[in-house]
């Protein structure tokens, strides 16, 4: 009895004190919201920056082409957090806006405006009192700042939900035998490809539906156990109970119905972009008309448009007749191409996952590699003309290029003979075609003497 009496007492006081956390909540959503905007826009630009280390990765192993699609979501969960929060904030500082003017004027006197009766009896219906609309504008904000987290760990979920569906099938895989041939989260798994897929689509329709297959007398029996198991593959117990609690009211539930649009609205408004200039060429193509700032390394450009493509030091010749040209290293594109060049080349380095530091697990490199014979076939895989002349004299050098963080090949390549005047380098690519390498159109660089 005695016992039941302190439990009683304890849920007591913590009522209270989360009624008292409810009344004075706005100054930590104020707190929170500010200071973590603060670290989201002062966080953008190191982000960003991540595409292109996410993009290097990925081109080394098609194993990594989801960090692709999870850096990406991971991205948009960012900015959708950043975008609610800044809403957050505007609504909330109209509501101390509008607090701080009721202690001046107190309510709505609408028969001092004088205004006709229809204009006051319109607004009496559709604004109220001035303490409703403040209890509205409180209303609005506790939501947003509920469903700012609420978005960010749906797109967590989303992450934890695509892992989890690449171990599967790659598990599949492993035991009947099979080859990943995805590059992405579906790996061309057969038919546990299609199951994941399949039971994805019901989670998600129960999901965004406020969950009506939970109503359905039919299905809820099989659906339950779908349920629990895709609960601990989303991280679902981090944010439902914010879920189901937006849901139990009628104005919780339209906000969660509209949560879909609102995320695709955020996302739309974010890629309003203004075409300016109607005749001048959107894409390079092989470079013949385009004079490229992403092609030469002495100029800012854009990284992410770099990785995979030829670069030059500068536009210039040096003084001394020399241009320096950087092919880069693709081991996803390039990795079939130099075994189709030299099937029993072996590997400079074992890839994959090493411990090296305080604890060195893994060897990393291979001591019988033949670099010369490597470099040959790099050499072999790469042409390059000059004015419509083969440079097949010029020999490249492995070479780490520190401004790119990619590794490639280096040339050389002597121009003292050329006239003064603009030059177009052209590069081709060897193209696999059955056991055969065929030679790409080639993309054009210009140069000046």
């Amino acid at each position: 009895m005695e016992e039941s009496k302190h439990t009683q007492e304890d849920k007591q006081t913590a009522k209270s004190w989360l009624d008292y956390l409810q009344q004075e909540s706005w100054q930590l959503e104020l707190l929170i919201s500010g200071f973590v905007i603060f670290l989201l826009i002062g966080g953008w630009q190191p982000l960003s920056g991540l595409e292109y280390e996410a993009m290097l990765l990925a081109n080394t192993s098609n194993g990594f082409r989801t960090v692709i699609f999870v850096y990406y979501v991971l991205r948009t969960a960012y900015f959708s957090l950043l975008m609610c929060l800044l809403i957050h904030v505007v609504l909330r500082g109209l509501w101390i806006a509008a607090v701080g003017l009721r202690s001046v004027s107190g309510e709505i006197d609408y028969e001092a405006l004088n205004f006709k009766t229809r204009f006051t009896q319109r607004l009496k219906q559709r604004i109220g009192s001035f303490d409703e609309y403040i209890n509205r504008l409180e209303r609005f904000c506790s939501v947003a700042f509920t469903i700012a987290f609420l978005i960010l760990f749906c797109f967590l979920s989303l992450v934890s939900w695509s892992l989890v569906a690449i171990v599967l099938q790659r598990g599949f895989l492993l035991i009947v035998g099979g080859e990943w041939q995805g590059t992405g989260i579906l790996g061309g798994a057969g038919t546990m490809s299609l199951v994941v897929i399949l039971f994805s689509f019901i989670y998600f329709i129960d999901f965004i539906s406020l969950g009506w297959l939970k109503k359905l007398r039919w299905v809820n029996r099989p659906y339950y156990y779908l349920y629990i198991f895709m609960g601990w593959v989303t991280l679902a117990r981090f944010y439902r109970p914010l879920y189901y609690n937006l849901i139990d009211h009628r104005f919780g539930r339209y906000l969660a119905l509209l949560l879909p649009f609102v995320i695709v609205l955020i996302l739309a408004g974010a890629s309003i972009e203004q075409v300016k200039y109607a005749y001048f060429p959107v894409m390079t193509g092989d470079g013949k008309v385009w004079q490229d700032a992403n092609n030469y390394d002495d100029e800012e450009g854009n990284d992410f448009n770099r990785i995979w493509r030829t670069s030059l030091k500068s536009r210039y010749a040096s003084p001394s007749g020399w241009i320096e040209a950087f092919v880069p290293y693709i081991p996803v594109n390039d990795d079939p191409r130099l075994l189709l060049i030299d099937p029993t080349l072996d590997v400079s380095q074992y890839t994959g996952t090493k411990l090296n530091g305080a604890f060195t697990i893994g060897q990393r490199s291979n001591p019988d590699a033949d670099y010369e014979r490597i470099l040959n076939a790099f050499r072999k895989k790469t042409r390059l003309y000059i004015n419509d002349s083969l440079y097949h004299h010029v020999t490249p050098l492995f070479h780490f290029h520190n401004q790119r963080k990619q590794p490639g090949t280096s040339y050389m390549i002597p121009v003292h003979d050329l006239p003064p005047g603009r030059h177009e380098l052209l590069i081709k690519t060897g193209i696999i075609s059955g056991d055969t390498l065929r030679w790409s159109d080639g993309r054009t660089i210009y140069f000046y003497k």
